[in-house]
């Protein structure tokens, strides 16, 4: 995938101050500091000349570095890994405590969990300390994946609540009391025609939701699967043809699965909470909450 997840994308005017963060780099900051502590230092024999001296310097150095910092490439890539990190920390912390209110601690989908963010660990301390076949994209993907899987996981849930609260049978019986009523002529055919309509659609909706369950259920399964097989590949030496192969095909897998989850964004948006919504709404748009 070239894109950026969803829950990390923003308009133009929600994107960060790169000014704003080179102004408040530790660097920049200890640098202030230091400035000040001369200024004072000075002050003691020269006076107020000996205090302005160095804020003027100071001063200058950063007007020169507003003007080449805030727009370098490099600058600029680590300002937006920082605020990634952070979008996809406050998406995972929500939907772990939305699933986490839905079903046990013992629930097995956890180990799952567990076990996919210790593969995605190591093939990016692999990445970091040897060369690697997956390219720094490849590893972002890979990264995401625990929000993919907590997102599939949530629809899940969301898809089972909905199932639990349409009863077909139910439904079928009050469509057919409907048609009963009308064909014996009642005088509010029109109201009833249409609520046997609304009735028709929910039972449509509720049966189609079967089969949209049926596939999240396969990518929860498929996606760790997919994780687990480009860290085979990596480990056996993916530098090989065979390994090469598998590889390339093992990371199309999981682009599928992630353009599956993002399918199912609505469902995770009707489940949770009011508060958790707006949060992760915030993360998958990319801006602050």
């Amino acid at each position: 995938m070239t894109m950026d997840p969803a829950w990390n994308r923003g308009s133009e005017e929600e994107q960060p101050s790169y000014l704003w963060a080179m102004l408040t780099t530790p660097l920049n900051v200890n640098l202030f500091l230091a400035t000040l502590a001369s200024s004072t230092f000075l002050s003691i024999p020269y006076g107020a000349p000996g205090a302005i001296l160095p804020l003027l310097a100071f001063a200058a150095g950063e007007a020169i570095a507003a003007m080449f910092v805030p727009s370098s490439s490099t600058f600029r890539a680590k300002v937006d890994l920082k605020l990634k990190l952070k979008r996809r920390e406050a998406a995972a912390m929500h939907l772990r405590g939305e699933i986490a209110r839905r079903c046990t601690e013992h629930d097995p989908r956890w180990d799952i969990y567990r076990n996919l963010q210790e593969r995605v660990r190591s093939l990016r301390e692999m990445g970091s300390h040897r060369r690697s076949a997956l390219s720094e994209k490849d590893l972002e993907r890979i990264e995401d994946t625990g929000i993919d899987f907590l997102g599939l996981w949530l629809a899940e849930l969301s898809m089972e609540e909905r199932q639990d609260s349409v009863k077909e049978r139910d439904v079928e019986r009050r469509i057919a009391e409907i048609t009963a009523r009308i064909e014996k002529g009642a005088e509010d055919e029109r109201s009833l025609r249409k609520a046997r309509s609304d009735l028709e659609e929910l039972l449509l909706r509720h049966r189609r939701l079967a089969s949209r369950k049926s596939a999240v259920e396969a990518a929860l399964l498929s996606l760790p699967d997919a994780v687990e097989e480009i860290y085979q590949a990596i480990i056996t030496n993916s530098a090989a043809a065979e390994g090469g192969v598998r590889l390339t095909e093992a990371i199309e897998r999981l682009r599928l699965e992630e353009e599956l989850e993002s399918s199912y964004g609505a469902e995770i948006e009707k489940l949770v909470q009011p508060a958790a919504a707006r949060v992760i709404g915030a993360a998958r748009q990319g801006v602050k909450p």
